[in-house]
């Protein structure tokens, strides 16, 4: 099993990609810069081009780190020919990679096509990750730390009324809590 290949999905974007970031920043030990992390949208990206990227050595570091934003290729999601790679061809760099670069697959989906071959392949071949929805425990923290970034307080009846109109739905939350913070100033 490669360690330098990972696959992290959940349904909402922002905390998948939070999660790749820590993942990232943790197995670069320093600040991301040009010379060790890329960041591909496999809608806009040929696989090509990833593994290319994939296989050629990092440049004035010493670690790189390659970041596949909507790996679509491991769900059932539907997209048109001229995006979709060869799956033989994925399949195959799946299980013969063993380059030092270290490539994760953001999925935004709440669960991967477990009858696809090219998943089952992602499964023998890499750590997975699932990003589950925030508690509500878990949300208000985060909505404490997130105001207390913007220098902001709230009392927690405040909070307790907050979660009750919007919900724990992490999107609604975040866009809300902007607005608020926008309003304050």
């Amino acid at each position: 099993m490669a360690n330098n290949i990972m696959a992290i999905y959940g349904e909402v974007p922002e905390l998948v990609e939070k999660k790749s970031n820590e993942i990232v920043e943790s197995y670069l030990n320093e600040k991301k810069d040009d010379f060790n992390y890329v960041k591909y949208n496999l809608y806009d990206t040929s696989f090509n081009q990833i593994m290319e990227e994939a296989l050629t050595m990092p440049f004035i570091s010493e670690k790189k780190a390659i970041v596949v934003k909507n790996a679509f290729i491991f769900t059932g999601e539907k997209v048109s020919k001229d995006i979709q790679p060869n799956n033989e061809q994925v399949n195959e760099f799946l299980e013969k990679y063993d380059g030092e670069n270290f490539i994760i697959f953001e999925v935004y989906q709440n669960k991967l096509d477990e009858r696809k071959k090219i998943t089952k392949t992602l499964k023998k071949t890499s750590k997975l990750t699932k990003v589950e929805q925030m508690s509500e425990q878990e949300i208000k923290k985060w909505i404490k730390n997130k105001l207390h970034e913007n220098f902001k307080d709230i009392k927690q009846d405040a909070l307790d009324l907050f979660i009750e109109l919007t919900g724990i739905n992490f999107n609604i939350v975040s866009q809300e809590l902007e607005k608020i913070i926008l309003f304050l100033g």
